[in-house]
C-alpha cells in the first residue's frame, strides 16, 4: 500500500517540477527582460548594436530560471505537503512519507497508508491546481518580451565617429579648426599614440574622411575612444553640422532685405542674432520717433550657426534644457 501512495507522489512531484520550471523560466524572462531593456537603452545611446544584446540577455534569463528550478527540484515531502494543503487531506500524504522514510510497517501505519491511498484517489486530490503563479508570470513575461521587442525596433544610432566622418566634407571652418586642435592637443599629451593622433589632426584639416576613418579605427583597436580625445562641446560642434551632395551646409536662411537698406545682388548672407545687439549702435525702438534705418545687429550665417551650436552644447552640458526637450535640441543641430 505505501508503494502505491509513494508512486502517486513521485508522479505528482514530476508534474509540479515541470510547472515550476515553466514558471521559473517566466520569472527569468521578466528579470532578463528588465536587464535587457536597460542594456539596450545604454547600448543604443552609445551608438552600439543593441538588438542582439537584448535577445541574448533575455534568453540567458529564461535559461537561468529553468536551471535554478531543476536544481532546486521537488521532493516527495514537498509534493505531499502541497497536495495536503490544497486538497484539505489533513496531512495524510505527508504522514505517509514520514512513516515510509522511517520504515514503519505496523498495523497503525498500514491503516494510515490505506487512508492516504483513498485520499490520493479522491476527487479533491485529482483536481488540485499545481500552478502557483501561472497567469501572473505569463503576463509579466509577455510584457517584458514586448518591451525588449519595442526597444529592438529602434533604428541603430550612429556613433560620434560615423557622424564626424559623414559630415567632415561640409564641416564649418570653425568646427574643423576646433576638432583638429583637439587631436593635436591629445597628440602632445600622448606617448605611443602621438603620431597617430597627429596624423588625425592633419586628416581633419585636409577633410580627408578616408584617412580619418582608418585612424579612428586604429585608435579604437588600441582602446582610445573619440570621447576621450575630444571635449564634449567640440564634439557637439563637430557632429552638429551636416552637408549635402555639394558639400555645402544644408540649411540656409532666406536672404530678406533689411528695412531701409539696399538689396545686394551677391556677397555673404547675413542673419539677425539678438545676442549681437549689444555690439550695435543702439537698440531698435518700436516707438514712433525711432529711425527705421538704424543698423540691425547682424552676423555672418556661419558665425551665427557655429555660435548657436556651441550655446546648445553648453546648455546640454549644464542641464539647463528640460529633459523632454534635449533630444529635440540634439536632433535639430545634428540634422543640419
Amino acid at each position: 500500500m505505501p508503494d502505491e501512495v509513494l508512486g502517486y507522489l513521485r508522479r505528482t512531484s514530476r508534474r509540479i517540477l515541470a510547472r515550476r520550471a515553466i514558471e521559473a523560466a517566466g520569472l527569468g524572462v521578466i528579470v532578463g527582460g528588465l536587464l535587457a531593456a536597460g542594456g539596450q537603452i545604454v547600448l543604443w545611446t552609445a551608438g552600439q548594436p543593441h538588438r542582439i544584446a537584448g535577445i541574448m540577455i533575455l534568453a540567458a534569463g529564461l535559461l537561468a530560471g529553468v536551471i535554478v528550478a531543476i536544481i532546486k527540484g521537488v521532493s516527495l515531502r514537498q509534493a505531499a505537503r502541497y497536495v495536503d494543503n490544497h486538497a484539505s487531506l489533513d496531512e495524510r500524504l505527508t504522514t505517509v512519507v514520514e512513516l515510509a522514510a522511517a520504515g514503519d510497517s505496523s498495523p497503525a501505519a498500514q491503516c494510515v497508508y490505506a487512508q492516504a491511498f483513498e485520499a490520493a484517489r479522491s476527487a479533491e486530490a485529482s483536481t488540485v491546481n499545481l500552478w502557483v503563479r501561472g497567469r501572473v508570470t505569463a503576463s509579466g513575461a509577455m510584457l517584458a518580451v514586448l518591451l525588449c521587442g519595442t526597444l529592438a525596433m529602434l533604428p541603430q544610432r550612429r556613433g560620434a565617429d560615423e557622424r564626424i566622418l559623414d559630415g567632415l566634407g561640409g564641416m564649418s571652418p570653425e568646427a574643423v579648426k576646433a576638432l583638429a586642435e583637439e587631436f593635436a592637443r591629445a597628440a602632445r599629451a600622448a606617448d605611443a599614440n602621438a603620431p597617430l593622433l597627429a596624423r588625425g589632426a592633419e586628416a581633419i584639416r585636409q577633410k580627408d574622411a578616408r584617412a580619418l576613418a582608418e585612424i579612428l579605427a586604429d585608435l579604437e583597436r588600441r582602446g582610445v575612444r573619440l570621447v576621450k580625445i575630444v571635449r564634449p562641446d567640440v564634439l557637439a560642434l563637430a557632429t552638429a553640422g551636416g552637408s549635402d551632395a555639394n558639400g555645402s551646409v544644408e540649411t540656409r536662411p532666406a536672404a530678406s532685405p533689411r528695412v531701409g537698406a539696399a538689396r545686394h545682388a551677391g556677397g555673404p548672407v547675413h542673419v539677425w542674432d539678438p545676442l549681437y545687439s549689444k555690439f550695435g549702435p543702439g537698440q531698435r525702438s518700436t516707438t514712433q520717433g525711432a529711425r527705421i534705418d538704424d543698423p540691425l545687429p547682424v552676423v555672418s550665417y556661419g558665425d551665427a550657426w557655429s555660435a548657436a551650436r556651441l550655446r546648445a552644447a553648453g546648455a546640454l552640458r549644464t542641464s539647463s534644457i528640460p529633459p523632454e526637450y534635449r533630444r529635440m535640441v540634439r536632433d535639430f543641430f545634428s540634422d543640419r
